[in-house]
């Protein structure tokens, strides 16, 4: 039996219409697409969404265009109805987004549209209401023609049950995930043209999902819609090339950024198209730079000859193609290349004071072992993540440096410990600024007491060591060695002890007394271990805190260093107003007045200034003594000058409290850890590292670890600031890391 030959016939218009409209209106997020550059290509300043259950039962655009002539809007849903476009040739040299006069046609086929539109010359509105491409009655037996009605400037276009004819479809979509791919769309239109605002909203609320401003830079833009986090780790960067005929600019995040996915935005000729080529060429870049499982943000713009480019390849308009693809890809992945290196020689890695759920009582139980477990039981068992360590002379940091230069022997520490207190001060970079009469040879005096001259060796070293919570003033002061400290008899003193120790807090404390040092991690942190967790110690802020209990507490018992010659304060004074960081300007007065000002002022305090703080200064006004706060711990040379214009400037000379609490501040900026900078040969600033064959370099990493930490741990009473100034942060956990390493 033979076959019967199927007959090709021709098929209805309707049906044509609704399968090509299935093709260019895929989803609601590409409905809005066509909208948004219909509106884009009226001249809007301002374009507002609304959608309900993600754009299948309702979505409505709003502009502030130029509108529609009431002419046309007879046949603006017909296909192939457009003002863009005239003949064939013109798609040669299009620039707008719209050409093909296919967008409402394809929606009213789909949905119930209402068109609501006024021109800047038209006295009121005009509504009307389409399906299947024409003008269709509101109710039956109505007239399907447009009606007048009130209304602003613009065009508001409402599209009602999406896919109401195409029931697999409309089943088969989730308005969640519909609002999600209408939300992107938005996003992206609202960062490539900023000079509109763009609005978007879900039907019935109050407030917009995303709201842009038409003033909004494209960074402010970014940081608005992704979070200021992403926009704060931007670059910008462009590309132009003339042989291929092309500019591109945008914005890519650094090496600090890394997110969950690839947010990959790319315009050609101001359309949102796809490009895999594009895409894997930019993740090609971030390969070398970002771990596994971390994606970075890429805006592109490129502005392509519309003569070397085919916009007419995809139904919905989703890609184009051009001429010299590859070779314009490759010159942007370059560009891109560069300026991310350029960036990513260093990264910053941001620290908290403490992790999310840190308890610093529960902290303090852990330190002061009050969970004990009876010996022998399952549960006293140590498991790896509970080891801690226990010994200071346990592997350093310093070991792991690839430059064993730097490694010193036991020798060279306790040459070191004994040649510090002329190093210090016998290298100073010539290029500060500091008093050329001072000799490079300091010739240092020890007096234990001031009451008893004859102290020995032994006094000092009582005096540094003495225990914090012995200061507490209750009936009377009370001292560690009555015999050669001058007691403390002055009540603002006093107050300032106390209030030390009512500040204290007992976590803090504890966390000073039983860290081990680790190593040190840059130029301004030091790595030490508590238990199971790492932290962070910034031993600039940690040591000028301890300075200025030191000064509190050891008032009027101070040692004193002598200079080999004193140096006039005048001359220092005038070397620190020199300096930038003074910021002397005119207004204050002649330079050589403010520092005969300063010069008396300090004569006139010379007794109190040396009786209470060894703060020796000449009758003919000459600083020839500083005191001793730390054994082998003097400060740096260069820092004096500012320190005495500070001492002239900033200290509360009116009250005795006020007095004493802001002289002993100004001593503790002066003796604050800051480890030396020197130029190299290129004229980059390092800090200056210890060279055993040089014993006039100091060995600041040296003075950190056996002389300030030492002095943080038996001494050093901190309060709860210590955390929340970043002081001490805590950076990682034994039993976190282990939790970490198992899901791997």
């Amino acid at each position: 039996m033979a076959l019967e030959v199927g007959k090709i016939c021709k098929l209805d218009e309707v049906v044509i219409n609704r399968i090509a409209a299935g093709e260019v209106v895929q989803r609601p997020c590409n409905a809005i697409k066509e909208l948004v550059e219909n509106s884009i290509d009226a001249g809007s300043d301002s374009i507002t969404v609304s959608v309900d259950d993600g754009g299948l039962k309702m979505l409505q655009i709003t502009d502030t265009g130029h509108g529609i002539r009431k002419e046309d809007l007879g046949i603006v849903c017909e296909r192939f109805t457009t003002s863009k476009l005239k003949t064939f040739s013109d798609l040669r040299s299009i620039s707008t987004h719209g050409f093909r006069g296919e967008a409402l046609a394809s929606i009213s086929h789909v949905s119930f549209v209402t068109i609501q539109t006024k021109t800047a010359f038209d006295k009121c509105a005009w509504v009307g209401h389409y399906r299947d491409g024409k003008l269709h009655p509101k109710k039956p037996g109505a007239s399907a023609e447009p009606k007048p009605c009130a209304g602003n400037t613009g065009t508001t276009i409402t599209a009602e049950d999406l896919f109401y004819n195409m029931g697999t479809r409309k089943r088969a979509m989730n308005g969640r995930d519909e609002f999600n791919k209408v939300a992107h769309v938005i996003t992206c239109y609202a960062i490539h043209n900023t000079g509109t605002a763009f609005s978007l909203k879900k039907s019935g609320d109050n407030m917009p999902k995303i709201r842009t401003t038409s003033k909004a830079t494209k960074i402010d833009t970014i940081s608005n819609l992704y979070g200021p986090s992403l926009g704060k780790e931007l670059l910008e960067f462009s590309c132009d090339d003339k042989n291929f005929g092309f500019k591109s600019s945008g914005y890519l995040t650094n090496a600090n950024y890394s997110g969950k996915s690839f947010r990959f935005i790319l315009f050609i000729n101001n359309r949102l198209v796809e490009s895999s080529a594009a895409k894997k060429a930019f993740e090609a870049v971030y390969a070398s730079v970002l771990p596994k499982n971390s994606y970075p943000f890429v805006y592109l713009s490129i502005d392509i000859d519309p003569q070397n480019i085919d916009v007419n390849v995809h139904p919905t308009k989703n890609e184009v193609h051009f001429l010299h693809e590859d070779e314009i890809i490759a010159g942007i992945q370059a560009k891109a290349q560069q300026s991310l290196y350029q960036c990513s020689t260093s990264r910053n890695y941001y620290t908290q004071a403490r992790l999310p759920g840190f308890d610093m009582a529960a902290a303090v139980e852990e330190v002061k072992g009050k969970k004990k477990v009876p010996e022998g039981s399952e549960s006293s068992r140590v498991y790896d993540h509970q080891l801690v360590r226990t010994d200071c002379n346990q592997t350093k940091l310093d070991l792991f440096i690839a430059n064993q230069a730097n490694k010193i022997s036991e020798k060279t520490k306790s040459e070191s410990s004994a040649a510090s207190s002329s190093a210090l001060f016998s290298t100073v970079d010539t290029e500060k600024p500091g008093p050329s009469n001072m000799s490079k040879e300091i010739k240092l005096s020890h007096p234990a007491n001031k009451s008893n001259s004859s102290s020995s060796s032994e006094n000092k070293e009582n005096i540094n060591t003495i225990n914090v919570e012995e200061y507490v003033p209750k009936e009377a002061p009370k001292s560690g060695n009555p015999t050669h400290r001058r007691p403390i008899y002055l009540t603002s003193v006093l107050n300032l002890q106390e209030d030390i120790c009512k500040a204290r807090h007992e976590g803090a404390v504890d966390l000073m007394r039983e860290h081990k040092f680790v190593g040190i991690a840059n130029t301004q942190y030091a790595l030490a271990q508590v238990r199971t967790k790492l932290y962070l110690f910034d031993f600039g802020k940690l040591s000028e805190a301890l300075f200025y209990q030191k000064v509190i507490f050891d008032f009027q018992n101070f040692d004193i260093f002598n200079f080999s010659e004193a140096a006039p304060i005048h001359d220092l004074v005038m070397i620190a107003l020199d300096d930038e960081s003074s910021s002397w300007n005119p207004d204050h007065g002649p330079k050589e007045e403010l520092a005969t000002f300063a010069t008396e002022l300090l004569l006139s305090k010379r007794e109190m200034l040396d009786d209470y703080f060894s703060i020796v200064i000449t009758k003919e006004g000459s600083l020839s003594g500083l005191p001793i706060l730390v054994e082998q711990y003097y400060p740096l040379l260069h820092q004096i000058p500012m320190f005495l214009l500070r001492l002239a400037t900033e200290v509360d000379w009116e009250s005795e409290k006020g007095c004493f609490q802001s002289v002993a501040r100004e001593i503790a900026r002066l003796y604050t850890m800051k480890p030396i900078e020197r130029e190299n040969e290129d004229g980059a600033t390092q800090s200056a590292q210890k060279d055993p064959t040089d014993p006039n370099v100091p060995d600041w990493k040296f003075t950190v670890e056996h002389i300030l930490f030492p002095q943080l741990k038996s001494f050093f009473v901190p309060d709860l600031s210590v955390t929340s100034s970043g002081a001490v942060l805590q950076v990682a956990d034994l039993h976190d890391l282990y939790k970490v390493f198992e899901r791997c």
